[in-house]
């Protein structure tokens, strides 16, 4: 089932719902230690927000707008959160 655009790639209509049961199984589904304080920045599908957030297996949260219709753009889940922070205040 398509929920998002195939030409843009936004959400075709109201995702509220979906979107709070992804926060719930983001809650509940621990992250690897591998993983844990990882951040990646992400574009945001629906609105166009670029936003630096944490890592997590399963999706990824725009800040802006609180939409999971997100892609990974920029950084490697394997990389420690301390070298992005230096990075970005560079």
């Amino acid at each position: 089932m398509w929920y998002s655009c195939p030409i843009c790639s936004k959400s075709i209509g109201d995702m509220t719902r979906h979107w709070e049961k992804l926060d719930q199984v983001v809650a509940s589904t621990p992250m690897p230690e591998t993983y844990q304080n990882k951040m990646v920045w992400i574009l945001c599908n629906d609105c166009g927000a670029n936003s630096l957030v944490q890592f997590h297996i399963v999706g990824h949260k725009c800040l802006s707008c609180k939409s999971y219709n997100t892609r990974q753009i920029q950084g490697d889940p394997t990389a420690s959160c301390a070298s992005s922070v230096t990075e970005i205040v560079r």
